[in-house]
Protein backbone atom coordinates (compact mmCIF):
# COMPACT_ATOMS: atom_id res chain seq x y z
CA UNK A 1 0.00 0.00 0.00
CA UNK A 2 1.27 3.57 -1.33
CA UNK A 3 1.87 6.49 0.72
CA UNK A 4 1.07 9.72 -0.59
CA UNK A 5 3.64 12.23 1.39
CA UNK A 6 2.68 15.92 0.68
CA UNK A 7 6.04 17.91 1.14
CA UNK A 8 5.83 22.08 2.54
CA UNK A 9 8.84 23.29 0.72
CA UNK A 10 11.20 22.35 -2.40
CA UNK A 11 14.45 23.51 -1.17
CA UNK A 12 17.50 20.83 -0.61
CA UNK A 13 15.26 19.24 2.03
CA UNK A 14 12.16 18.87 0.22
CA UNK A 15 13.77 18.36 -3.50
CA UNK A 16 15.50 15.69 -1.63
CA UNK A 17 13.51 13.78 0.02
CA UNK A 18 11.51 13.35 -2.87
CA UNK A 19 14.66 12.33 -4.76
CA UNK A 20 15.32 9.63 -1.72
CA UNK A 21 11.57 8.55 -2.27
CA UNK A 22 11.67 8.57 -6.16
CA UNK A 23 11.46 5.28 -7.80
CA UNK A 24 9.16 3.95 -4.35
CA UNK A 25 5.78 3.17 -4.62
CA UNK A 26 5.24 6.04 -2.60
CA UNK A 27 3.51 8.68 -4.43
CA UNK A 28 5.13 12.38 -3.45
CA UNK A 29 4.38 16.06 -4.20
CA UNK A 30 6.33 18.67 -3.21
CA UNK A 31 4.41 22.19 -2.88
CA UNK A 32 6.56 25.16 -3.29
CA UNK A 33 5.47 29.07 -2.87
CA UNK A 34 7.99 30.30 -5.61
CA UNK A 35 6.65 29.90 -9.53
CA UNK A 36 10.13 29.37 -10.94
CA UNK A 37 13.76 28.30 -10.23
CA UNK A 38 15.32 30.79 -7.66
CA UNK A 39 18.40 33.01 -8.26
CA UNK A 40 21.48 31.50 -9.03
CA UNK A 41 21.99 32.28 -5.45
CA UNK A 42 24.98 30.84 -3.00
CA UNK A 43 27.48 28.19 -2.84
CA UNK A 44 27.46 25.84 -0.55
CA UNK A 45 30.21 22.93 0.86
CA UNK A 46 29.22 19.69 0.61
CA UNK A 47 30.93 16.83 3.27
CA UNK A 48 30.88 12.97 2.84
CA UNK A 49 27.90 12.54 4.81
CA UNK A 50 25.96 14.03 1.82
CA UNK A 51 28.38 13.17 -1.06
CA UNK A 52 27.83 9.51 -0.11
CA UNK A 53 24.08 9.54 -0.09
CA UNK A 54 23.62 11.78 -2.85
CA UNK A 55 26.06 9.16 -4.78
CA UNK A 56 23.70 5.78 -4.16
CA UNK A 57 20.94 8.17 -5.69
CA UNK A 58 22.45 8.39 -8.35
CA UNK A 59 23.54 12.37 -8.38
CA UNK A 60 27.53 11.37 -8.38
CA UNK A 61 27.88 12.29 -12.70
CA UNK A 62 25.35 15.63 -12.06
CA UNK A 63 27.47 16.93 -9.09
CA UNK A 64 30.79 15.63 -10.82
CA UNK A 65 29.93 18.45 -14.01
CA UNK A 66 29.46 21.11 -11.68
CA UNK A 67 31.46 21.19 -8.36
CA UNK A 68 34.74 21.59 -7.44
CA UNK A 69 36.30 19.02 -4.91
CA UNK A 70 38.08 20.87 -2.20
CA UNK A 71 42.05 20.54 -1.24
CA UNK A 72 41.65 21.69 2.15
CA UNK A 73 40.55 24.40 4.08
CA UNK A 74 42.84 27.48 5.31
CA UNK A 75 42.19 29.72 7.99
CA UNK A 76 43.83 33.05 7.34
CA UNK A 77 44.25 36.14 9.59
CA UNK A 78 41.22 38.45 9.02
CA UNK A 79 43.98 41.53 8.09
CA UNK A 80 46.93 40.09 6.15
CA UNK A 81 46.32 36.77 5.26
CA UNK A 82 49.08 35.35 7.56
CA UNK A 83 48.19 31.21 7.37
CA UNK A 84 47.05 30.40 10.98
CA UNK A 85 45.74 26.95 9.92
CA UNK A 86 45.57 24.51 7.27
CA UNK A 87 43.00 21.18 6.89
CA UNK A 88 44.00 18.34 4.37
CA UNK A 89 40.24 17.65 2.60
CA UNK A 90 41.90 15.19 -0.10
CA UNK A 91 44.01 12.54 0.31
CA UNK A 92 43.97 10.70 3.44
CA UNK A 93 40.72 12.61 4.29
CA UNK A 94 38.58 11.55 1.03
CA UNK A 95 39.60 8.45 1.19
CA UNK A 96 39.10 7.65 5.17
CA UNK A 97 35.61 9.29 4.89
CA UNK A 98 34.25 7.64 1.32
CA UNK A 99 34.22 10.90 -0.52
CA UNK A 100 35.87 14.11 -1.05
CA UNK A 101 34.09 17.83 0.08
CA UNK A 102 32.24 19.33 -2.92
CA UNK A 103 32.26 23.03 -3.33
CA UNK A 104 29.01 24.26 -5.64
CA UNK A 105 25.84 26.60 -5.84
CA UNK A 106 22.91 25.48 -4.33
CA UNK A 107 21.23 26.32 -7.49
CA UNK A 108 23.32 23.65 -8.96
CA UNK A 109 22.53 20.82 -6.32
CA UNK A 110 19.08 21.84 -6.01
CA UNK A 111 18.84 21.19 -10.48
CA UNK A 112 20.79 17.92 -9.38
CA UNK A 113 17.62 16.84 -6.98
CA UNK A 114 14.71 18.15 -8.99
CA UNK A 115 16.10 16.00 -12.03
CA UNK A 116 16.55 12.77 -9.41
CA UNK A 117 13.33 13.44 -7.97
CA UNK A 118 11.50 13.37 -11.47
CA UNK A 119 8.83 15.11 -13.89
CA UNK A 120 6.33 16.43 -11.96
CA UNK A 121 7.18 15.90 -8.03
CA UNK A 122 7.13 19.55 -7.50
CA UNK A 123 4.43 21.78 -7.93
CA UNK A 124 5.41 25.90 -7.49
CA UNK A 125 3.60 28.73 -7.17
CA UNK A 126 1.57 27.39 -4.00
CA UNK A 127 1.73 29.51 -1.29
CA UNK A 128 0.34 26.83 1.84
CA UNK A 129 -1.65 28.80 4.48
CA UNK A 130 -3.01 25.87 6.48
CA UNK A 131 -2.74 22.14 7.07
CA UNK A 132 -5.81 19.79 8.70
CA UNK A 133 -5.24 16.51 9.73
CA UNK A 134 -7.51 13.66 10.38
CA UNK A 135 -7.24 9.74 11.39
CA UNK A 136 -7.01 9.12 7.93
CA UNK A 137 -4.84 11.90 6.01
CA UNK A 138 -3.57 15.00 5.90
CA UNK A 139 -5.07 17.73 3.80
CA UNK A 140 -2.80 21.07 2.75
CA UNK A 141 -4.02 24.35 1.97
CA UNK A 142 -3.02 27.25 -0.58
CA UNK A 143 -3.73 30.67 -0.56
CA UNK A 144 -5.00 30.16 -4.16
CA UNK A 145 -7.44 27.85 -2.72
CA UNK A 146 -6.27 24.24 -3.88
CA UNK A 147 -5.41 21.41 -1.70
CA UNK A 148 -3.34 18.70 -1.75
CA UNK A 149 -4.20 15.29 0.17
CA UNK A 150 -1.75 12.70 1.24
CA UNK A 151 -1.34 10.29 3.84
CA UNK A 152 1.21 12.75 5.83
CA UNK A 153 2.82 16.46 5.79
CA UNK A 154 6.16 16.96 5.78
CA UNK A 155 7.27 20.52 6.56
CA UNK A 156 10.60 21.26 4.52
CA UNK A 157 9.91 24.83 4.34
CA UNK A 158 12.86 26.13 6.14
CA UNK A 159 13.80 28.75 9.41
CA UNK A 160 10.73 30.16 9.38
CA UNK A 161 8.64 27.50 9.03
CA UNK A 162 5.08 27.96 9.23
CA UNK A 163 4.54 23.88 9.49
CA UNK A 164 6.41 23.72 12.63
CA UNK A 165 4.37 26.53 13.84
CA UNK A 166 1.70 24.54 13.91
CA UNK A 167 3.10 21.66 15.87
CA UNK A 168 4.91 23.61 18.15
CA UNK A 169 4.35 27.16 19.95
CA UNK A 170 7.12 29.38 19.86
CA UNK A 171 7.90 32.79 19.89
CA UNK A 172 9.85 34.26 17.00
CA UNK A 173 13.44 36.17 17.56
CA UNK A 174 14.87 39.05 15.73
CA UNK A 175 17.72 38.14 13.24
CA UNK A 176 20.56 38.64 15.48
CA UNK A 177 23.25 38.34 12.51
CA UNK A 178 23.65 39.70 8.72
CA UNK A 179 24.29 36.72 6.21
CA UNK A 180 25.56 38.13 3.21
CA UNK A 181 26.34 35.28 -0.02
CA UNK A 182 27.84 36.89 -2.94
CA UNK A 183 29.26 35.42 -6.60
CA UNK A 184 32.16 36.76 -8.55
CA UNK A 185 33.47 35.51 -11.69
CA UNK A 186 36.59 33.88 -11.33
CA UNK A 187 39.17 35.88 -13.76
CA UNK A 188 38.04 39.01 -11.82
CA UNK A 189 38.67 37.05 -8.55
CA UNK A 190 41.82 37.26 -6.85
CA UNK A 191 44.39 33.99 -8.24
CA UNK A 192 44.39 32.97 -4.39
CA UNK A 193 40.72 32.04 -4.51
CA UNK A 194 40.64 30.34 -7.60
CA UNK A 195 42.58 27.41 -6.09
CA UNK A 196 40.37 24.17 -4.86
CA UNK A 197 40.16 25.37 -1.48
CA UNK A 198 37.78 26.94 1.41
CA UNK A 199 39.52 30.45 2.43
CA UNK A 200 38.67 31.79 5.61
CA UNK A 201 38.81 34.88 7.76
CA UNK A 202 37.82 34.84 11.20
CA UNK A 203 37.20 38.12 13.91
CA UNK A 204 35.71 38.52 16.84
CA UNK A 205 32.06 39.06 16.03
CA UNK A 206 32.38 39.02 11.68
CA UNK A 207 33.56 36.06 9.44
CA UNK A 208 34.17 35.24 5.73
CA UNK A 209 34.65 32.39 3.50
CA UNK A 210 35.75 31.61 0.32
CA UNK A 211 36.01 29.10 -2.51
CA UNK A 212 35.53 27.97 -6.21
CA UNK A 213 32.20 26.99 -7.75
CA UNK A 214 30.43 26.24 -11.15
CA UNK A 215 33.93 23.90 -11.54
CA UNK A 216 35.77 26.96 -11.18
CA UNK A 217 34.33 29.31 -13.21
CA UNK A 218 33.21 31.44 -10.18
CA UNK A 219 34.28 31.73 -6.86
CA UNK A 220 31.59 32.40 -3.97
CA UNK A 221 32.13 33.65 -0.76
CA UNK A 222 29.27 34.18 2.63
CA UNK A 223 29.97 36.93 5.31
CA UNK A 224 28.45 37.07 8.22
CA UNK A 225 27.76 40.43 10.69
CA UNK A 226 26.48 41.55 14.02
CA UNK A 227 22.58 42.42 12.68
CA UNK A 228 22.00 45.91 12.58
CA UNK A 229 18.40 47.67 12.50
CA UNK A 230 16.44 46.24 10.06
CA UNK A 231 15.65 42.50 9.20
CA UNK A 232 16.70 42.06 5.46
CA UNK A 233 14.49 39.89 3.27
CA UNK A 234 16.39 36.51 1.94
CA UNK A 235 16.69 37.70 -1.80
CA UNK A 236 15.17 40.84 -1.80
CA UNK A 237 17.96 43.02 -1.11
CA UNK A 238 21.20 43.02 -3.65
CA UNK A 239 23.93 44.85 -4.87
CA UNK A 240 25.48 45.13 -1.06
CA UNK A 241 28.96 45.40 -2.10
CA UNK A 242 29.11 49.21 -0.52
CA UNK A 243 27.93 47.47 2.69
CA UNK A 244 30.91 44.68 2.88
CA UNK A 245 33.52 46.91 2.08
CA UNK A 246 32.42 48.95 5.15
CA UNK A 247 31.43 46.49 7.22
CA UNK A 248 34.98 44.85 6.60
CA UNK A 249 36.79 48.01 6.41
CA UNK A 250 40.62 46.61 7.54
CA UNK A 251 40.52 43.56 6.52
CA UNK A 252 42.20 41.20 4.32
CA UNK A 253 42.69 43.05 0.99
CA UNK A 254 42.51 39.76 -0.92
CA UNK A 255 38.51 39.15 0.45
CA UNK A 256 37.98 42.97 -0.11
CA UNK A 257 38.77 42.50 -3.94
CA UNK A 258 37.02 39.66 -4.20
CA UNK A 259 33.40 41.77 -2.93
CA UNK A 260 34.50 44.53 -5.16
CA UNK A 261 34.72 41.65 -7.96
CA UNK A 262 31.07 40.52 -7.17
CA UNK A 263 28.46 39.90 -9.67
CA UNK A 264 25.61 39.19 -7.31
CA UNK A 265 25.09 39.64 -3.29
CA UNK A 266 22.28 38.44 -1.42
CA UNK A 267 21.50 39.62 2.22
CA UNK A 268 19.51 37.85 4.67
CA UNK A 269 18.82 37.58 8.67
CA UNK A 270 19.77 34.70 10.40
CA UNK A 271 17.23 33.67 13.39
CA UNK A 272 18.02 32.13 16.43
CA UNK A 273 15.85 29.75 16.95
CA UNK A 274 16.28 26.81 19.65
CA UNK A 275 16.04 23.56 19.87
CA UNK A 276 12.28 22.56 18.54
CA UNK A 277 10.13 21.17 21.03
CA UNK A 278 8.26 18.77 18.73
CA UNK A 279 9.34 17.19 15.27
CA UNK A 280 6.50 15.30 14.46
CA UNK A 281 2.70 15.47 15.51
CA UNK A 282 0.77 12.53 14.02
CA UNK A 283 0.79 12.57 10.48
CA UNK A 284 3.02 15.45 10.24
CA UNK A 285 6.91 16.03 10.51
CA UNK A 286 9.47 18.52 9.92
CA UNK A 287 12.52 18.23 8.06
CA UNK A 288 16.04 20.73 7.69
CA UNK A 289 16.01 23.91 9.00
CA UNK A 290 12.12 23.35 9.74
CA UNK A 291 13.12 21.04 12.26
CA UNK A 292 16.64 22.07 13.08
CA UNK A 293 18.42 25.39 12.54
CA UNK A 294 21.89 24.45 11.93
CA UNK A 295 25.35 26.13 12.89
CA UNK A 296 27.89 26.90 10.43
CA UNK A 297 30.47 25.11 12.31
CA UNK A 298 32.00 22.16 10.15
CA UNK A 299 30.22 23.18 7.05
CA UNK A 300 26.85 21.61 8.45
CA UNK A 301 23.24 23.09 7.41
CA UNK A 302 22.86 22.06 3.77
CA UNK A 303 24.33 18.09 4.91
CA UNK A 304 22.23 17.75 7.74
CA UNK A 305 19.46 18.77 4.92
CA UNK A 306 20.17 15.86 3.01
CA UNK A 307 20.74 13.62 6.20
CA UNK A 308 17.15 14.41 7.18
CA UNK A 309 15.67 13.69 3.74
CA UNK A 310 17.27 10.02 3.07
CA UNK A 311 16.76 9.22 6.78
CA UNK A 312 13.62 9.91 6.83
CA UNK A 313 12.74 7.95 3.03
CA UNK A 314 14.49 4.70 4.70
CA UNK A 315 11.79 5.18 7.98
CA UNK A 316 8.85 5.77 5.01
CA UNK A 317 10.38 3.39 2.19
CA UNK A 318 8.83 0.20 3.75
CA UNK A 319 5.72 2.27 5.84
CA UNK A 320 1.95 1.35 4.22
CA UNK A 321 -0.34 4.52 4.80
CA UNK A 322 -1.38 2.72 8.00
CA UNK A 323 1.73 2.73 9.87
CA UNK A 324 3.22 6.10 8.37
CA UNK A 325 2.91 8.26 10.95
CA UNK A 326 4.76 5.64 13.21
CA UNK A 327 7.05 5.88 10.82
CA UNK A 328 7.95 9.58 11.36
CA UNK A 329 8.09 9.68 14.85
CA UNK A 330 11.05 6.91 14.80
CA UNK A 331 12.83 9.16 12.11
CA UNK A 332 11.71 12.31 14.69
CA UNK A 333 13.75 10.29 17.26
CA UNK A 334 16.34 8.67 15.53
CA UNK A 335 17.18 12.87 13.71
CA UNK A 336 16.89 14.16 17.01
CA UNK A 337 19.88 12.17 18.54
CA UNK A 338 22.38 13.31 15.93
CA UNK A 339 21.07 16.83 15.65
CA UNK A 340 20.64 17.71 19.14
CA UNK A 341 24.22 16.35 19.81
CA UNK A 342 25.63 18.32 17.02
CA UNK A 343 23.91 21.38 18.41
CA UNK A 344 25.40 20.72 21.70
CA UNK A 345 29.21 20.42 19.69
CA UNK A 346 28.59 23.83 18.51
CA UNK A 347 27.54 24.94 21.69
CA UNK A 348 31.04 24.01 23.18
CA UNK A 349 33.01 25.41 20.99
CA UNK A 350 31.39 28.50 21.86
CA UNK A 351 31.80 27.66 24.84
CA UNK A 352 35.40 26.90 24.68
CA UNK A 353 36.59 29.94 23.44
CA UNK A 354 34.53 32.06 26.28
CA UNK A 355 35.92 30.10 28.91
CA UNK A 356 39.21 30.84 27.63
CA UNK A 357 39.09 34.64 27.91
CA UNK A 358 40.76 34.74 24.32
CA UNK A 359 38.46 35.05 21.41
CA UNK A 360 40.84 36.23 18.94
CA UNK A 361 40.72 34.39 15.41
CA UNK A 362 43.95 32.42 16.67
CA UNK A 363 41.46 31.23 18.92
CA UNK A 364 39.30 30.01 17.03
CA UNK A 365 41.49 28.36 15.24
CA UNK A 366 42.84 26.45 17.70
CA UNK A 367 39.13 25.55 19.09
CA UNK A 368 37.79 24.59 15.41
CA UNK A 369 40.65 22.34 15.02
CA UNK A 370 40.43 20.73 18.01
CA UNK A 371 36.77 19.98 17.58
CA UNK A 372 37.24 18.61 13.96
CA UNK A 373 39.79 15.94 15.71
CA UNK A 374 37.06 14.81 18.52
CA UNK A 375 33.68 14.94 16.67
CA UNK A 376 35.11 14.81 12.53
CA UNK A 377 34.36 10.85 12.52
CA UNK A 378 31.26 11.30 13.69
CA UNK A 379 30.32 13.82 11.69
CA UNK A 380 32.06 12.98 8.33
CA UNK A 381 31.77 9.29 8.76
CA UNK A 382 27.95 8.90 9.88
CA UNK A 383 25.51 7.09 7.12
CA UNK A 384 22.08 8.36 7.75
CA UNK A 385 20.61 5.25 6.21
CA UNK A 386 21.38 3.55 9.23
CA UNK A 387 19.11 5.65 11.19
CA UNK A 388 16.13 3.25 9.19
CA UNK A 389 14.22 0.68 10.96
CA UNK A 390 17.35 -1.32 10.62
CA UNK A 391 19.85 0.71 12.28
CA UNK A 392 21.25 0.30 15.27
CA UNK A 393 19.60 2.36 18.56
CA UNK A 394 21.44 5.17 19.49
CA UNK A 395 24.14 5.09 17.06
CA UNK A 396 22.53 8.67 15.42
CA UNK A 397 23.98 10.56 18.78
CA UNK A 398 27.36 9.53 19.20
Amino acid sequence: MRVRVVVVGAGIAGTALAAALAGSRHEVVVLEQAPGPSPVGAGLVLTPNAVRPLRRLGLGPALDRVAVPIAGRDVLRYDDDLLLGATPQDGAHAERYGAPNLALLRADLHAALLAAAGEGAVRGGRYVTDLLESSDGVTVRCADGRSAHGDVAIGADGANSLIRSLVNTERYRPARRVLYRGLAPAERAPALLREPRVRVWSGRDRYIAAYPVSAGRRVAFTATVPAGARDPDSWAVRGRVADLLSAFAGWSPTARALFSAAEWVGMWGVHDHGPVPVWSRGRVALLGDAAHPTLPFFAQPANQAVEDAVALAAHLREATSLEAGAALERYARRRRQRTDRLREVNEEILAAVRAGGDDSPEAWTRTAAKAEDAHGDWIYGHEAEDEGPGGVPGDAGR
